[in-house]
Formats: structure tokens, sequence, C-alpha cells
């Protein structure tokens, strides 16, 4: 049985100083436990009641039992949030070791560009049935999973805009900041940059939010004319009109930046607590203050707030306050706390980073499973015939609490089996797996991404490549 091997060197510092470069375990915890959120809200809101059209059949005390969840489901940010963070830290960190720029933008470019290219295979291949213009479209997958039919999936699947996208922009956007404020002089500049970070991120929010809305519009005229441009309104929803584009999403990458030159500073546990206390609540503020401008300046206020397709920056500010004040604990506990604290954290939350590990894959092919076993528990306890056009009609299965925790769990359950078989031969096949060996072929060092012994196991490695 592998063991979690922890070992501490105190400086003159003692506890108030993070050990630098050294691994943050607390953000594979959080990227795990963003996805284990991602499996199970998809699991419910997609597989059990086919999306959007579960508010018109779930009871409203179903909702309210539920709620903390479907909040929690609107935290679609934390992903590029975290990734924000890890680029930024190991970034600065490598800068400090006098390694060139070039060396460290240029893998964050080439990841950047996988996860964009990756977006259709998913939507393509494995994501799951979706309303196109009127009309039900399926993945290569979906549709005998569905139907019992096979078909090739049409253009049109790639408007099924997922969280990939907005990621990959956000990472070649954090690359541009690398490069500008990761200069020599970045020490001296460091409360700058963070003002400049936290600014450009309220702003960005603010600005692209409309700029959103008004790309909707140009999208249905390019799908609306003669000669539909399929390719070009597609690059445009990248950007705009989809609940995860870029705009206002990327928003987030800002923060993550200013959180990860927060951390790799080398400032005091009492310094970084202040200040992650301070921006949580800023955004606490944020949120309250938004709530009331809304109401004066538009005409439908409580749509536009809980707009699921478009975030609105009551629903961002509230999740950036939430996710901040998780982090602020976490680092407080985890990364400046006692030596045994840390090692038994890593230990007792091991599955869960085990599933930060593999965060891309899980995303990617989580569809297949869900809708593969769901089918059956609509049949065995709804009623519905198997091999039927997937529909939004109410069946008992809906509303069948022990079915519907028994489904969930069931999924849960075999995707911890899966991880944790998967781990044995160290996630060979998985899509990080394959970006490692494309990554490979354009960087001398080998990147330590899939290295378990570090990641998983031996938590005060020296180079935090997360």
């Amino acid at each position: 049985m592998k063991c979690i091997k922890f070992v501490y060197c105190k400086n003159i510092h003692g506890e108030n100083i993070i050990e630098h470069p050294r691994r943050i375990i607390s953000l594979d915890f959080m990227r795990g436990l963003a996805i284990i959120g991602v499996l199970i809200s998809h699991n419910l809101i997609l597989d059990v009641w086919y999306g959007k059209q579960a508010f018109q059949i779930v009871p409203v005390w179903v909702i309210g039992l539920l709620f903390p969840l479907l909040l929690v489901f609107t935290w679609a940010g934390s992903f590029v949030l975290i990734s924000g963070i890890t680029m930024s830290y190991s970034a600065y960190n490598r800068f400090s070791k006098g390694v060139p720029t070039q060396k460290i933008v240029f893998p964050i470019i080439i990841n950047s560009i996988a996860l964009l290219l990756l977006d259709p295979v998913r939507t393509l291949i494995f994501s799951r049935p979706h309303l196109f213009r009127g009309t039900m479209t399926y993945s290569l997958l979906a549709k005998p999973i569905i139907t019992g039919e096979w078909a090739a999936p049409g253009i049109e699947r790639l408007f099924l805009i997922g969280a990939l996208p907005m990621i990959g922009l956000s990472g070649l956007l954090a690359a541009v900041l690398i490069c500008t404020m990761f200069g020599k002089d970045r020490e001296k500049r460091f409360d700058r940059n963070m003002r400049i970070l936290m600014i450009s991120g309220l702003v960005f929010s603010l600005l692209s939010i409309p700029l959103s809305y008004a790309l909707e519009p140009v999208i249905d005229r390019m799908l609306n004319s003669a000669q539909p441009q399929y390719i070009a309104a597609y690059l445009l929803r990248i950007l705009g009109s989809a609940q995860l584009s870029f705009f206002p999403m990327g928003c987030y990458v800002f923060f993550g930046m200013a959180y990860g030159m927060l951390l790799a500073s080398g400032k005091d546990k009492a310094h970084i607590d202040a200040r992650l206390k301070f921006y949580a609540n800023g955004f606490f503020v944020a949120t309250a203050v938004s709530i009331p401008l809304t109401f004066l300046l538009l005409k439908e206020p409580l749509n536009f707030i809980a707009n699921i397709d478009i975030y609105s920056p009551t629903i961002i500010f509230f999740s950036m306050a939430c996710i901040t004040h998780i982090f602020k604990a976490l680092v407080r506990y985890v990364e400046y706390g006692e030596p045994e604290k840390r090692a038994r954290f890593a230990g007792r939350t091991l599955w869960i980073r085990r599933f930060g590990i593999v965060t891309l894959t899980l995303y990617i092919i989580e569809a297949v499973p869900g809708m593969f076993i769901s089918e059956f528990f609509h049949h065995r306890f709804g009623g519905k015939v198997l091999w039927a056009v997937a529909n939004t009609e109410q069946n008992a299965f809906m509303n069948n609490f022990p079915a519907i925790v028994l489904f969930v769990g069931s999924m849960f359950a075999l995707w911890m089996l899966i991880t944790w078989l998967w781990e044995k031969i160290h996630f060979i096949g998985s899509f990080e797996w394959l970006m490692v060996k494309v990554q490979g072929r354009f960087r001398k060092q080998r990147s330590t991404r899939l290295d378990l012994r570090k990641n998983l196991y031996d938590v005060t490695q020296n180079d935090p490549d997360h």
C-alpha cells in the first residue's frame, strides 16, 4: 500500500512562509472537488431531468433541497480560476529560477491550443443530445445509446460550447500577462500588478457581459442566412452568447493570476490571509451592490440576474466570494498549517485529488456512461421505452428520490472505481497522457503532470508543475 511522503524543512520564518517552490495541494483538492461537482450535477440535471426542464418537472421541495448543489453548478469559472492560479504560481517560481520567458509560456500556449481543439472532439463524439434550432442533435456515441441507431454527427454539434474553449483562451491570455508582468522588476511592481489584475478582472466581467449579449443576434443572422456560416458563428460563440463563452468567463483568469502571484511572492501567512479575506469580502460587497444597480438599470432585472445562459455580475461576484473564502481557508490550514496537518490532509483527500489528475478526461467522456446507465434507470423506474428518442416528458423516475440517489450513487461509485484502477497504469490512454506526449515533442524537460509519486503521494515535490 502506498503512503503519503511528507518531509518538512523549516526555515527561520517557520510556518509563516511557504517553502518555494512547493506544490500547492489545495489546488489539487479544489480541482478534484470541482470535477466531482460537475459529474454529480450533470448526472442530476442532464441525465435524470434532461436539462433546463428540470425546474418544470421537479417538485419545489426537491429544488430547495438541492439548491446548494445547483448554486455550485454556476461555479464553472472555478476551472479558469484554478488554471490561472497554477499557471501564475508555477511561472513566478520558474522566473525566480532564471528560466527564460519563452520556456515558461510555450507549454502554456501548446496546452491552451490543445484545449481549443479538444472541445469539438467532446461535442462531436462524446456529449449528450442537444436541441439546436428546434431539432434534436446527437454526438457520435449519443445516437446509438439514445436511439439504437448509428449516424455521423452534424456540424451543428459544435455549438454545444463547453468549458474547454474558455479555459484555452484564458490560457493564451495568461501567457500574455506572464510576459508583460513577470519580468525582472516583478517584485518591485508586485502591489501595482496585483491591483491591475484585480481591477482588470472586474472591468472585463462588466464590459464583456453586454458584449456577449450583443453577439447573439450576430450569430443568429449568420445561421439564418441562405448559406449558413457555421464556422464563423462557432468562433464567435466561443467568444460570447453561450453559458461558458470566454465573455465573461475569462474574467476569472485575472483573479487566478493575482492569487497565484500572491502565493508565490513569499509574503508571510498573515499578509496572504488578510489579502484573500479582503478580496473575498470585496466580492461579497460587489455582489450586494450589483443587485440594486441591476434593478435600477434594467427592465427585467430578475431574468438578467438569474440567467444561466450568460452569467450576470451578481452570479460571478458571488461565486468568486465563496471560492475565495474556501481557498483562503485551505491555504491557511494546509499550506501554512502544521506539517502533520498537511500530511494528514494529503492522505485523506487522496481520492479527491486522484479525480483532479484526470479532470480533462473525465469532463470529456463523462456523458457516455451517464447517458447509458440513466437510460436503464428511466426504463426501470420511469417506464421509458429503451432506444426511444430523447424527450423531456416527465416519467416516474424523475420524482423517485430513492431511485435518483441510487443512480447518482452508482455513477459516483463507478467513477471512483475507474480512477482507482486507472491510476494503477498511470492513466495511460487519458487525454492528459496524450497531451503530455504531444507536449514532449515541443519541450526538452519532460512534464511531471502524470508523475503520481510527486502529484499524489510525495507532497513535498520541488517542481510545482500543476
